[in-house]
């Protein structure tokens, strides 16, 4: 804290360095070394004159001391009790400003803070959209694979939680499928399948296939009231030699593809015990059954816009 200096402090001050520079006192001893000093009586003079002033002046500065613990002055003010107008150090911030109170309570109520534990992504280009839900219990990569293209490494990819939505996409005049990657994050010939293609005008061909294998349930709507597939879980309660089960224990039960080997003609015999023929390929010419038992219920679909969920196989 800082002291006015008083007009008689003042003149105390200067009569005192007047004292100082003409010479007349030694530093620290008071005696008497100037040229012009004949005797000890002047240098006793001189010691008594400058022993008033320091007395004087300390006798001021005490006052003015306890005036201003008592009083302070506006030059005396402590920044941090009342900083002055537009300091940025202000106790009330100024309009528009934020204090570090309120971005916390922003930060409480904000949408980043209260997650709700979904979220979406979304991978591939096109006006055709597959919006598909994790509805197992482990986490899934789901790939995008286009017609002629590789059959491991997809076009586009979703990762999703358990409970987490994402949409793959696909231009008019491009067919394919979608699959789930095995525990290790590989894609394997022998997932499921579903399938599509969309013509130059975007009416599109959707349906869920078992034929390569199942490792997981995939159930499909257009939202128009045609669906696809499934949603149940059946590879538990699967023959021990209708299924595989890759790094992680998640189980795939055996397509039957050709049914060239037993194991083939097992697994597409559980999956028909289990699922009938309607709703998915089990076999490939499961498209030349009769209405109530052909897959190809969502064939020369108008809509664009599909919903799937990809469950526990």
């Amino acid at each position: 804290m800082s002291t006015s200096i008083t007009p008689d402090t003042q003149s105390l001050i200067q009569e005192l360095m007047a004292a100082m520079q003409s010479g007349s006192l030694s530093s620290g001893t008071g005696s008497a070394t100037g040229a012009g000093q004949s005797s000890g009586t002047q240098n006793s003079q001189e010691e008594a004159k400058l022993a008033e002033v320091f007395q004087e002046l300390m006798a001021l500065l005490k006052q003015g001391n306890q005036e201003g613990s008592t009083n302070p002055g506006s030059d005396t003010t402590s920044p941090a009790i009342s900083p002055a107008a537009g300091s940025s150090a202000s106790a009330t911030p100024a309009a528009g400003s934020t204090s570090p109170t309120t971005l916390a309570s922003n930060d409480a109520s904000s949408p980043a803070a209260t997650t709700s534990g979904t979220s979406s992504t979304s991978a591939g280009d096109g006006p055709n959209t597959t919006t598909i839900t994790n509805t197992s219990d482990h986490d899934e990569k789901i790939g995008q694979f286009l017609n002629g293209g590789s059959t491991t490494q997809p076009t586009a990819e979703i990762d999703l939680k358990p409970g987490q939505t994402g949409t793959l996409k696909y231009e008019n005049g491009q067919g394919g499928y979608d699959a789930e990657a095995d525990s290790s994050g590989n894609f394997q010939s022998t997932a499921s399948r579903l399938e599509f293609y969309a013509d130059a005008k975007g009416v599109n061909n959707d349906d869920v296939s078992y034929i390569d294998g199942r490792n997981a349930s995939i159930k499909v709507s257009d939202g128009n009231g045609k669906t696809a597939g499934d949603s149940q879980s059946i590879a538990n309660s699967a023959p021990s030699d209708a299924i595989t089960k890759d790094a992680g224990g998640r189980a795939t039960v055996t397509g039957w593809y050709d049914g060239s080997t037993q194991d083939m003609k097992d697994g597409g015999a559980y999956m028909e015990s289990k699922l009938g023929t309607g709703n998915a390929y089990i076999h490939p010419d499961d498209d030349r059954n009769a209405t109530s038992s052909n897959p190809m219920t969502m064939a020369q679909d108008t809509s664009q816009h599909y919903t799937a969920d990809f469950g526990d196989a």
